[in-house]
């Protein structure tokens, strides 16, 4: 497996393939169901009523209220940053306060005052408009070259395959150069230990491909630390666990994402994402795709899902980074 350099170029011919870009949970709701990423990846969809994404925007707005932390290392403009990032309007319609304004702002201070770096700085990135940045909230694309669905009725030009998604930070030791990508984790769930959680977790390791782009040659070994933050209004915690990557991680990632995605085109090409039994449950409320599920027409999925509304969901991701990964077929 090897990382080839970037070709922003489209195919030469006049029908290139599509590109199904997935993330590091989208990929997760493949693991637990193929039928629900079908219907996440693969249909338009408009933004419904159903979709809360209030915990979501909370975590967003402590994400932005800590990175401009590690940008300024000044409270005030932090959490100045947080507020205007902070979902009140929908805060009202919560049916608890466990996420609420004063608990996340709570959990802001706890993120800013336990958690030292003064021994990290932040590396510096190009941006695609040539201006030098600090490495915050940085986009990236990972391209799988060699590996596709062939043309079939659902992709007449076949597909390819990539992976997308944001790197909090990405740091350097002020002393050893070792670099450091930063993941922040919100949520209710106060674990004692939270080791576990993460020790094994892949949503890292493929930051190592950026790493190398930012260091401009081929960094071996590089941290991961996930801040582990418990959202609370009176006793907010957060724990920070950091791990040694290797390029053997990055191989092995590779190798894990080549296997789903081939079961991801054969699934696309026979037409058939199966169910998983006993899967309709999530988080204890049936699953926002029980209805649709009955169908296996596309013609009538299609227009279950784009019905109502021509506000369809737009692919306008835009990456800085892009790198190209030959997978050898």
């Amino acid at each position: 497996m090897t990382i080839l350099p970037a070709e922003r170029g489209c195919h030469d011919n006049d029908n290139p393939p599509e590109v199904i870009r997935v993330s590091y949970s989208s990929l997760g709701t493949f693991s637990s169901c193929a039928r629900k990423f079908e219907f996440d990846k693969l249909y338009p969809r408009i933004r419904r009523a159903y979709e809360d994404n209030y915990a979501a925007d909370v975590g967003s707005a402590l994400h932005k209220g800590y990175q401009e932390f590690l940008i300024r290392g000044d409270e005030d403009t932090a959490i100045w940053e947080f507020m205007q990032a902070f979902p009140f309007e929908a805060e009202y319609s919560q049916t608890n306060d466990y996420r609420s304004f004063e608990a996340a702002l709570s959990t802001l201070e706890e993120m800013m005052h336990t958690i030292k770096m003064e021994e990290y700085r932040l590396a510096q990135i190009r941006h695609p408009n040539g201006e030098i940045v600090p490495a915050i909230e940085v986009p990236f694309e990972i391209r799988f070259k060699g590996l596709h669905i062939a043309p079939c009725e659902r992709y007449p030009n076949g597909a390819e395959f990539s992976i997308i998604g944001y790197i909090d930070a990405i740091m350097q030791h002020v002393v050893t150069d070792m670099y450091r990508t930063l993941d922040i984790k919100t949520s209710r769930m106060n674990l004692a230990d939270p080791t576990g959680k993460y020790k094994f977790d892949t949503q890292q390791v493929p930051y190592g491909i950026v790493v190398d782009h930012v260091a401009q040659g081929v960094v071996d070994a590089f941290e991961v630390l996930y801040l582990d933050c418990y959202i609370d209004i009176l006793e907010p915690r957060v724990k920070p666990l950091a791990f040694m990557k290797t390029r053997r991680d990055i191989e092995e990632w590779g190798l894990n994402k080549v296997i789903q995605f081939q079961q991801i085109a054969r699934f696309a090409g026979a037409d058939y994402f199966p169910r998983t039994e006993n899967g309709c449950l999530f988080y204890n409320k049936p699953c926002r795709y029980l209805e649709p599920c009955q169908s296996r027409d596309r013609d009538t999925l299609t227009e279950w899902f784009t019905m109502g509304s021509n506000d369809l969901v737009v692919d306008d991701f835009e990456p800085w980074i892009v790198a190209d990964l030959d997978v050898g077929g």
